[in-house]
């Protein structure tokens, strides 16, 4: 056979074939039979037309843009604090001389080694300045921050964009029956999907675009991650929120755009996309049933030919499986990875009118009822017990400490009374002995 390149044109010569197959088995009663036992028999079917429109938020784009355009401007230019070390060195050892150096050795003669005949006077040490160059500034460490932060944030949602941006138009189609022929229950679940990508309703170029420079962004930031500004400002401290507003971050252009941007990613919590899904449920017509369930019973004459054999089980193919939780066969059998639906709404709506029970297991209802109902009865009635044991063991506890708390204060009343006794009587003694000393004093002072 002539390999061939499947195309639409041959779709269409295939689905023409498979209507002269179909017109051929609705000749065949047999066939027929079957598909009206299938038509008869418990049947859901659903198709949905699916349109999914993605839009980019242009606003975090342009934000990141400005704000990275002030960065980029300050890593290639920094501002930078110039550090003074003084250091008194042996004169012979000093690399260079600054008018700072002379006005420090005028006024400290002690270092004057000697003064030659020409009244030259040679040190023995001289002060030196060493300046330095710090780039390690709290606006700088900022900024080293803030490159860590938007590469960060961009990170997360270029990642998230890339891994389910992808939008669609499909065409999904959910068919499931259940037919019981003389004690054998088959059961179809199929799904069939056509898919093409989204035109975004227009915008896909658009997209393209705003995507292009958000990875364009990115790489801005990667680059400066590794720009010698930040080798420069290796094993500096972050800084964090909330952020100290120096004189540059108020009134420098650059460094408060940078700013900005900082307060921009705190606020900012979308993923920076947005879909807008569209879905359209097909109405079914008569004939699109009755081609639906031709194609379920040819899946069920399919498997029904091809049925495995007892005698081909052997031991070795027998697996012994341990039941586990897991979720709905709608969840996983008809969820997409990212959105989920009820892949049959009219099943939840579906009620089965149950039969007339009869009167012994009326009776053995109402026996299990009055058994759960004494077992209630009684729990509650031991519930109510310890309650109340409770209660009376708390109310005792308070009047016991009520009782010790009024004889701890009846104890120290009478301590008080007590001591104020004890203390007025050895007044009165005080007082008796004074009495008798100013008696005698007065005994003494008088003439013989």
């Amino acid at each position: 056979m002539e390999n061939k390149k499947l195309n639409t044109y041959s779709l269409i010569k295939a689905q023409d074939a498979y209507h002269k197959l179909l017109e051929e088995q609705g000749k065949d009663k047999d066939f027929q039979l079957l598909v009206n036992e299938i038509s008869h028999g418990e049947n859901f079917l659903r198709q949905t037309y699916r349109v999914e429109v993605k839009t980019f938020d242009s606003d975090f784009i342009n934000e990141l843009e400005e704000g990275i355009g002030a960065i980029n401007k300050i890593v290639s230019n920094p501002r930078t604090f110039i550090k003074e070390e003084r250091e008194l060195v042996e004169a012979a050892l000093a690399k260079k001389v600054s008018p700072a150096s002379i006005r420090h050795f005028a006024s400290h003669t002690q270092f004057i080694q000697d003064v030659d005949e020409d009244d030259n006077v040679r040190p023995s040490k001289i002060l030196t300045i060493n300046t330095e160059t710090d780039t390690a500034i709290y606006e700088n460490r900022f900024i080293m921050t803030l490159i860590k932060k938007c590469l960060a944030f961009m990170q997360a949602r270029y990642s998230w964009i890339i891994e389910h941006g992808e939008t669609y138009n499909s065409d999904l189609l959910l068919v499931h029956n259940k037919t019981v022929i003389e004690g054998v229950t088959y059961e179809i679940d199929t799904r069939i999907k056509a898919s093409i990508p989204s035109l975004d309703d227009g915008n896909s170029k658009k997209n393209k675009e705003l995507l292009d420079r958000l990875t364009s962004l990115r790489d801005k930031c990667s680059y400066f991650l590794h720009s010698p500004f930040m080798s420069a400002m290796k094993g500096a401290k972050d800084v964090s929120s909330p952020i100290h507003m120096t004189n540059m971050l108020l009134k420098h252009p650059d460094y408060h755009r940078a700013y900005q941007l900082w307060c921009f990613i705190d606020e900012y919590e979308d993923a920076g996309l947005s879909f807008d899904i569209t879905e359209t449920n097909q109405v079914f017509s008569k004939k699109y049933k009755e081609e639906l369930a031709n194609f379920t019973a040819n899946s069920l004459l399919t498997l029904h030919s091809n049925q495995v054999k007892v005698d081909e089980i052997e031991k070795k193919n027998k697996i012994k499986y341990e039941p586990k939780i897991i979720f709905s066969l709608e969840d996983i059998t008809y969820a997409d990875g990212r959105f989920l639906y009820d892949a049959y709404p009219e099943a939840k709506n579906k009620k089965d009118i149950p039969l007339p029970p009869l009167p012994e297991e009326v009776r053995l209802e109402n026996e299990k009822l009055l058994e759960k109902l004494k077992k209630q009865k009684d729990a509650k009635i031991l519930i109510d017990r310890a309650i109340l044991s409770d209660k009376d063991k708390i109310i005792y506890d308070e009047a016991m400490k009520r009782v010790h708390k009024e004889m701890a204060l009846e104890a120290e009343h009478r301590k008080l009374i007590y001591e104020a006794s004890k203390a007025k009587k050895e007044a009165e003694i005080l007082r008796k002995e004074n009495e008798e000393l100013k008696k005698k004093l007065k005994e003494l002072k008088s003439p013989k």
